[in-house]
């Protein structure tokens, strides 16, 4: 855990006071011109008039969004649309086109004709001229990667309403817990806003729903977000799964992972930056459990044993991780050289009979969390 504080430092958090929480971070300094990953190639050229409206697009609601771009001559123009792994779900073809300003609308669609899922995307642009110049327009090295921070998050406890605003467009994503922990629940991981005011409503409760942290004196939740490069288009509303209407194929374009400079979660794949999920198993022989199937344990030495999803596993231990346990939200036992799985022997004799709750959290030593909270029933021999 002790590991874990210098991660936190910068996230813009918010303290239970009552009534309505504010935070105002102070104006940053202007961030550091970031250095661009060896890998990743640089035309050295670009197109003037770059852009595009709307930033966010709802595909089902009819939404396009049209990207804005100027010739400066005459070119065979085509623009992909790329997911952060550099895959290209859809390639818009433009043609031939004159000197000027042009434009490019997508629909949110596929190559394949789907819905491509909710998230962020990079539009990429092409132009190849008849003699023989030719350039790739991609924002994606040069820009996005520097942590920002938000502005006017507040808490309304009355409305559960969370309110911010995001000075440019970024990822970000919202923590909820106790000071000084347990982790507790993550409202959003790393999802998508653009620039402006945002907010979304909490019901107050952990991720289990079993803990009301709405009027807890020690609530604390934490927003973190980073910028997405310029040449961004953010899908809303359609489907999350990407399995579920897009077939795998190659990246054709560079990954979106930044340097060394950039922000911590920046340097990620988005494919392998994401909270981290477990199971809790009592390692018990005939074990019981009551109508709400809650684990029955009898007052006195329970095996407890932590183990990793198959899908999160081989990342977690790649970067290290720590177990820590809480019983009833106190702090119960922390082992920093984490194992999967893990087995510890939770004490139970001086529990009283009757429910009781064991959180598990799972922190990894490049800032991911594991939550869930167990609800189990102390019986006496």
């Amino acid at each position: 855990m002790r590991r874990m504080s210098a991660l936190l430092a910068a996230s813009a958090s918010l303290l239970a006071t009552g009534g309505c929480s504010t935070w105002q971070p102070p104006v940053p300094d202007a961030a550091p011109a970031t250095t661009l990953p060896a890998d990743i190639p640089v035309t050295g050229e670009s197109l003037p008039g770059v852009g595009v409206e709307p930033k966010t697009i709802h595909p089902l609601s009819g939404e396009k969004a049209i990207i804005r771009y100027e010739l400066p001559e005459p070119a065979e123009v085509s623009v992909a649309l790329v997911d952060a792994e550099g895959r290209i779900v859809r390639t818009l073809p433009g043609g031939s086109l004159p000197k000027g300003a042009q434009e490019t609308v997508w629909d949110g669609r596929s190559d394949s004709g789907a819905w491509t899922p909710a998230g962020a995307y990079r539009y990429i642009i092409t132009a190849s001229t008849a003699s023989g110049r030719r350039v790739v327009h991609d924002a994606t090295a040069s820009t996005g990667g520097e942590e920002l921070s938000v502005r006017s998050f507040e808490y309304d406890d009355k409305t559960g309403e969370l309110r911010w605003v995001m000075p440019k467009a970024g990822l970000a994503r919202l923590r909820i817990g106790i000071e000084g922990f347990p982790h507790l629940r993550t409202l959003f991981d790393w999802q998508p806003f653009e620039a402006g005011a945002h907010s979304v409503v909490w019901d107050g409760m952990d991720a289990s729903g079993l803990v009301s942290l709405k009027d807890h004196p020690k609530r604390l939740i934490k927003l973190t977000a980073f910028s997405m490069p310029d040449n961004t288009v953010i899908v809303a509303g359609t489907p999350a799964d990407p399995s579920s209407t897009m077939p795998a194929s190659p990246a054709a374009y560079p990954v979106d992972v930044k340097g060394p400079d950039a922000y911590l979660h920046a340097r990620h794949r988005r494919s392998e930056c994401g909270e981290v999920r477990l199971s809790v198993d009592f390692v018990l022989p005939g074990l019981r459990r009551d109508a709400q199937g809650r684990p029955i344990l009898l007052a006195g030495t329970v095996p407890v044993r932590v183990t990793l999803d198959p899908a999160d596993a081989a990342r977690v231990a790649n970067s290290r991780f720590e177990v820590s346990l809480y019983e009833d939200l106190n702090f119960l036992f922390e082992e920093e050289d984490g194992i999967n799985p893990f087995t510890f022997e939770w004490k139970t004799e001086g529990l009283t009979p009757g429910v009781h709750l064991l959180t598990v959290n799972i922190l990894t030593y490049d800032d991911h969390y594991g939550v869930l909270t167990v609800p189990v029933v102390i019986e006496r021999h």
